[in-house]
């Protein structure tokens, strides 16, 4: 398996016939000509392999971008997993577009995608795909804004991830990969939800996303929280690619 970061919480997964593209937004090169190595998702990487699956868990701009679906043109079997909330598409009536609502499942002869809650707008995934599971988080997360925020405001956040969380946990899912957010722009508590995911579902990977410019910070969240049961991933740069069995 080769897992690229696009940006944001923009990635893509390559597996031996499929490939997973989530939260895809930035159309733009890091630098340079537009490659996958640059964070740009290309007719290349659209036809590496027999199924492609395009995952957008929300409308908000650093998320998602119209740009995907001229992606059917390059590869006329794409197939896109949307949040329900991104109703400007909606009227495409498209067989190729399929919708989710928390508690919905999409499933064909490749994957099995179910789609979880939110505690912001949208939704988060859990896919089976040949024989791994991935959880990408999409906005959900302890958005507790302690710097700025109230008591009363910080303890319904979390009450409500915990909610959206155990609702997770209960399904007793065996992780593999696990996306999930890990936002200083919160301060030096902005990796809160993350700890509590971790020692909640103890995924085998955990790639920290929506990182904005606090990257460099990666590496500290990396050697306090990661052990001999769940690796870390701490990325540098958008393109960077790692391979994980």
């Amino acid at each position: 398996m080769e897992i690229y970061y696009l940006d944001n919480s923009g990635f893509c997964v390559f597996l031996d016939n499929t490939t997973l593209i989530f939260d895809y937004y930035n159309n733009k090169p890091s630098k340079g000509n537009k490659n996958i190595d640059n964070g740009v998702i290309t007719k290349k990487e659209l036809n590496r392999n027999k199924n492609t699956y395009v995952f957008s868990s929300h409308k908000h701009i650093d998320h998602f971008n119209d740009c995907v679906l001229k992606w059917k043109e390059e590869n006329k079997d794409i197939k896109y997993i949307f949040d329900d909330g991104i109703l400007a598409h909606k009227r495409k009536n498209s067989t190729y577009i399929n919708f989710l609502s928390e508690g919905e499942t999409y499933e064909d002869d490749e994957i099995r995608v179910h789609a979880f809650g939110s505690t912001d707008i949208g939704i988060s995934f859990i896919i089976k795909a040949q024989g791994y599971t991935l959880f990408h988080a999409g906005d959900l997360n302890f958005w507790h804004w302690e710097q700025e925020a109230g008591k009363r405001f910080i303890e319904r956040a979390k009450k409500n991830f915990m909610i959206k969380l155990d609702d997770i946990v209960k399904k007793d899912y065996d992780i593999d990969i696990l996306f999930f957010p890990v936002d200083y722009r919160m301060g030096i508590n902005g990796d809160l939800g993350a700890k509590i995911v971790l020692e909640k579902l103890k995924p085998k990977l955990f790639i920290p996303m929506h990182i904005r410019k606090n990257i460099d910070k990666i590496d500290d969240f990396k050697k306090i929280n990661e052990n001999k049961d769940t690796m870390i991933w701490a990325i540098k740069n958008r393109g960077d690619v790692l391979h994980f069995i």
